[in-house]
């Protein structure tokens, strides 16, 4: 899908296109009780001064998106906020190559995308075009701000959810998402998150196109980066940080990930300096790592598995994107300037 023009225009056209998605997810998304509803929505209106500060234009793209799908204004606000959990509920798996560890001139990137097996066929690949600030091509839920992906300065985005205990901002996930996808540089994206008064918990992985990775982890109150200019770094959903480590939940949602992410870790270290594209696709289709393989399949529908895999070329604005686990292999190639191939 490809969105363009000014911010309502914006909005406007994503709504008119995903009418049917945008409304399956405000369903999903809020309470069935009519007074939790009534409340949650209001809640998210006392939160729109906060969604202006991070940027005036997204409220009359949140506007058009309203007026074009056929949804309440504060319905799509809510698409963004979350109000709750503020966490869609995934587990994931990211990986970031610097230049020095493929066989290409520039970085590689990627993530498993694992989500509960009914948003394979909820989500879509979408081109913002917005009238001021770069075009973007990620895959997200339709309604959403922004999901994970990348901006034509080559800044790549990959998000991981981490858990702790404690009440959660207002902020959620696709507020953040569309602020680092409008950085013109990973770290230009950091200055952004480290800004930001109590962000969500949760990671974010960030490369650009000279080949920065960088890794972001936040938990209330703190945060912490993790910088490589050479080498491979790999995340999941649990800490690096050893301090943030401690604030985690005990035991975590996803108690396998902390070694699905030093067994993807070191099987990054071994493959460089030759990580290759076709390499990378292999690694995402992992069902070996024990106890959580890094491609899953669900028993369950309330299982995670890997709806997605997407693998990035940030030098050349490419995504790379597999409808359902890698190890199907049904890959398809996206660009900023070429479109669909």
């Amino acid at each position: 899908m490809r969105f363009s023009g000014d911010p309502y225009a914006l909005g406007l056209d994503h709504g008119r296109q995903c009418a049917e998605g945008i409304h399956v997810q405000v369903t999903q998304s809020l309470p069935d009780s009519a007074d939790e509803r009534t409340a949650a929505l209001q809640w998210c209106e006392q939160q729109l001064p906060g969604v202006a500060a991070m940027d005036k234009t997204w409220i009359d793209e949140m506007r058009g998106m309203a007026d074009g799908s056929g949804n309440d204004f504060l319905e799509i606000v809510a698409l963004q906020l979350r109000p709750g959990s503020g966490r869609l509920p995934g587990e994931c798996t990211s990986a970031g190559v610097c230049p020095d560890a493929t066989t290409i001139d520039g970085p590689l990137c990627g993530q498993n995308r694992d989500l509960p097996p009914a948003y394979r066929a909820r989500m879509i690949v979408m081109e913002l075009r917005p009238q001021t600030g770069p075009a973007m091509l990620f895959h997200g839920v339709p309604g959403e701000l922004a999901g994970v992906g990348l901006n034509e300065h080559g800044v790549c985005l990959f998000a991981n959810s981490l858990w702790c205990a404690g009440e959660r901002n207002w902020m959620a996930p696709p507020v953040v998402r569309r602020l680092i996808l409008q950085s013109s540089s990973a770290e230009d994206a950091v200055r952004r998150i480290k800004a930001l008064d109590r962000p969500p918990a949760g990671n974010y992985l960030i490369v650009d196109a000279r080949g920065h990775v960088r890794n972001v982890e936040v938990l209330p109150p703190d945060m912490a980066v993790q910088k490589r200019d050479q080498g491979v770094l790999a995340h999941a959903n649990n800490c690096l940080d050893p301090e943030l480590a401690r604030r985690e939940l005990d035991p975590l949602p996803s108690p396998g990930s902390a070694s699905r992410c030093r067994q993807m870790q070191q099987i990054l270290e071994e493959m460089a300096p030759e990580i290759s594209l076709d390499g990378l696709k292999q690694l995402f289709a992992n069902h070996d790592t024990q106890p959580e393989t890094i491609c899953r399949h669900a028993e369950t529908p309330d299982q995670p598995e890997t709806t997605s895999c997407l693998i990035a070329e940030p030098a050349d604005r490419r995504l790379h994107l597999s409808y359902g686990p890698p190890c199907e292999g049904g890959f398809a190639t996206y660009s900023l300037t070429s479109g669909n191939r």
